[in-house]
């Protein structure tokens, strides 16, 4: 008989191995679902408190947000937005004022939870609350809205401790269960069966047959004694167990008190939050109605307040008066101290303001600059003036020093005065026609020399209206360039020979109407439309020049018009310095002498040596007229000096202006500088100038301004031309 062939077992494992491995799996894997089930809750819960908080902290600040929109005031809304961050899940804040984004502000957050896959990224929901206009507006419009984003997976720190806390303790009570239920199994179910396995698995085919012997009675009853024995140890094993848990539990209690205590600190540290939020929003409505700088009203507050004012009297049938005050010559005091000083000069004028009004049941605001307006209810033209005069004298009395003024050796004030009749509410004038009008009034007090209360009138308004007519006819001509330069001849009048041309604004209107700088220089000097019309004047005479050195038209030196201003603007000079290089006439600057101070400024002496070493010659126009000292022509160092018209035509009737011309040449003489007498109308002046040593002469005794066309005809055809 063939033996059977050797057949490969693979190794096997210990039933009782398999049953205890098999056991504590199953039980460690539903543990562990249990408390991922558990923690999932947990975790929705905490997001929703998170967002819970978020919009319970929006509703908070939604008024503070709405003032900031309501008067589109951005620092104000942007100190909503830094308290809103102050809420760790808070990723973005935007606040739109009627369709306009005023703040749209975003952070970076890093979830706080541990990886988790899914759980722990960022979960984004977005909360919106429209702003309403503020309550002491009286009404409930929707101006805008205020929205959050708030991300739900930045929870709280103590949150995270705790759930990992909840998850070891899961899983131990989860193994310390397997554990029992191994024991149990095995000793009270499975002992037999992995007995009977074992001597199963020892039994080879060449064994024989399998003999399970049957155990005696006196062995079942041990059996049994020790089964009760494994029961009672497996119960003691329980007990330490549950002890161990018990431990565990107390632990935990621990953890949850200090976890309270952590609690209770952060509910003071919001409360305090809180505390300081209302603050800020009590520092927003004073940023929202006060002028920074002077603690006055602004203006946006002041509107408010006004208009209700100014229903409330004009429906009881009073007067209401409106004084608008600007500080005079505040550009140059700020100039010469610096901007600090300058805002302590407003802060005093602005208190000094408002404590000689404060009685008058008035409203006083800082309107803007240095400009400050009032309103007086009840208060009638006469009542105002009184009230303006004791400005005046409180502002003498102050003795505020202004060594730049003009007018004064301290800070005076112009002031404009508005009053409406009594009447019923709907009668003229309008709270704006009322401000609009003391403004004109305003303007007519700085037109007559500062330093006075002006009161509206029919005329100044109309006055006013005509100025502003002409000025926006100004603005129109200098955007269709209709200024063009005419030219004077200058002669020496002893020969007769032409020796320079003066460049000469004029506007040629659209009616074809030339009009003189008399009718629209102190207009256009006002509106700062000089520069622009210079730039105009000098394309002009570039190209004048340009054409007459192409007819071969003698230009000996040609004469331009310059005011103060033009020498601080860098790309006016280097005009002239072009036109001068490229050009053998030669060029001359005059500066108007009220345009130039005692002890013209750093900028204006090194413009003019730029000037002077171009070749540009620089001119003292209208001398006489104005103030300009010995020590500042040696300063500016001129080549001529322009002797004013106003001095030269009344010279043969006053022998005192003819004292003062031959003074002004016995001056030019000393100091070695040339001088040139305009406003010559007749020989007999021409004849007395050369007879006191001023043969260079200009007016309409030679010739009259003319265009460059006419210009060029007349020296083209007899370029040796002389007066005549």
């Amino acid at each position: 008989m063939a033996a059977f062939p050797d057949i490969p077992t693979r190794p096997r494992r210990p039933l009782s191995r398999v049953l205890a491995k098999v056991t504590l799996l199953l039980a460690l894997v539903l543990g562990m679902i249990f408390g991922a089930m558990q923690v999932i809750t947990d975790l929705r819960q905490e997001k929703d408190a998170v967002q819970y908080s978020a919009e319970e902290f929006l509703a908070s600040v939604a008024p503070s947000a709405a003032s900031a929109a309501y008067n589109f005031y951005r620092p104000a809304a942007e100190q909503v937005a830094s308290g809103l961050f102050t809420q760790r899940a808070i990723a973005s804040v935007t606040i739109l004022n009627e369709g306009t984004v005023m703040i749209d502000m975003t952070r970076h957050l890093d979830p706080t939870l541990p990886n988790l896959g899914a759980l722990s990224y960022a979960d984004p929901v977005v909360i919106e609350r429209p702003l309403y206009t503020p309550p002491e507006t009286g009404r409930n419009e929707i101006i805008g809205s205020i929205s959050i984003t708030v991300d739900r997976a930045v929870v709280a720190p103590a949150f995270v401790n705790r759930l990992v806390s909840y998850f070891l303790l899961a899983t131990i009570k989860n193994v310390a269960l397997g554990v029992l239920l191994i024991a149990i199994i095995y000793t009270a179910l499975a002992r037999h069966i992995v007995n009977l396995s074992d001597l199963i698995g020892r039994w080879s085919p060449g064994s024989g047959a399998l003999a399970v012997p049957q155990p005696p009675a006196l062995l079942k009853d041990t059996e049994l004694a020790l089964l009760g024995q494994r029961l009672q140890d497996l119960a003691d094993t329980a007990v330490g167990e549950l002890q161990r848990v018990e431990q565990s539990h107390l632990a935990a209690v621990k953890s949850n008190s200090e976890l309270s205590q952590k609690s209770e600190n952060l509910s003071q540290a919001v409360e305090k939050q809180n505390a300081e939020l209302k603050q800020a929003n009590q520092r927003l409505k004073e940023l929202a109605e006060r002028d920074a700088l002077t603690g006055l009203n602004n203006r946006g507050f002041f509107d408010k307040q006004a208009a209700a004012a100014f229903a409330e009297a004009r429906a009881a049938g009073q007067h209401v008066s409106v004084m608008l005050l600007d500080v005079d010559y505040f550009k140059a005091y700020n100039d010469y101290y610096g901007h600090q000083d300058g805002d302590r000069c407003l802060s005093k004028v602005a208190r000094i303001f408002h404590d000689t009004l404060v009685g008058t049941n008035a409203i006083v605001a800082r309107y803007g600059g240095e400009e400050f307006v009032a309103l007086l209810r009840d208060t009638d033209t006469d009542t105002a003036l009184e009230q303006a005069a004791k400005v005046h004298n409180t502002l003498r009395a102050s003795k505020i020093e202004h060594p730049r003024s003009t007018i004064a050796d301290r800070i005076t004030a112009s002031i404009g005065l508005a009053s409406s009749p009594p009447g019923a509410a709907h009668a003229d004038p309008t709270l704006d026609q009322l401000i609009s009008a003391a403004d004109e009034a305003l303007y007519e007090a700085k037109r007559r020399g500062r330093n006075r209360t002006v009161v509206s009138t029919d005329d100044i308004r109309d006055t006013i209206r005509k100025t502003r007519l002409q000025a926006q006819n100004l603005l129109r001509a200098i955007e269709t360039e209709a200024f063009e330069p005419f030219f004077q001849p200058q002669f020496d009048a002893r020969s007769g020979a032409l020796v320079g041309v003066e460049a000469l604004v004029r506007w040629r209107r659209d009616n074809g109407v030339i009009a003189s700088p008399d009718a629209f220089l102190k207009t256009a000097a006002a509106n700062g439309f000089l520069p622009m019309i210079d730039r105009i004047v000098l394309d002009g005479v570039t190209e004048f020049m340009a054409a007459a050195a192409q007819a071969g038209v003698p230009v000996p030196r040609l004469s331009l018009n310059t005011p103060r201003e033009n020498l601080l603007e860098r790309d006016y000079v280097h005009s002239i310095i072009a036109l001068a290089k490229s050009s053998d006439t030669q060029i001359v600057l005059e500066l108007l002498e009220t345009a130039l101070f005692d002890a013209p400024d750093d900028v204006v002496l090194w413009q003019l040596d730029a000037l002077r070493s171009a070749g540009v010659e620089i001119e003292i126009d209208d001398f006489g007229t104005g103030h300009t000292s010995i020590v500042s022509l040696m300063a500016l160092q001129p080549s001529r000096l322009k002797i004013a018209k106003e001095i030269v035509i009344p010279m043969l009737d006053n022998p005192a202006y003819d004292r003062i011309v031959h003074s002004i040449v016995q001056i030019s003489t000393a100091l070695d500088i040339d001088v040139l007498a305009e406003g010559v109308e007749t020989q007999q002046i021409s004849d007395r100038l050369v007879a006191l040593g001023c043969p260079l002469q200009q007016g309409y005794h030679f010739a009259r301004p003319m265009s460059a066309e006419a210009y060029l005809k007349r020296f083209a055809e007899s370029p040796g031309a002389t007066a005549g």
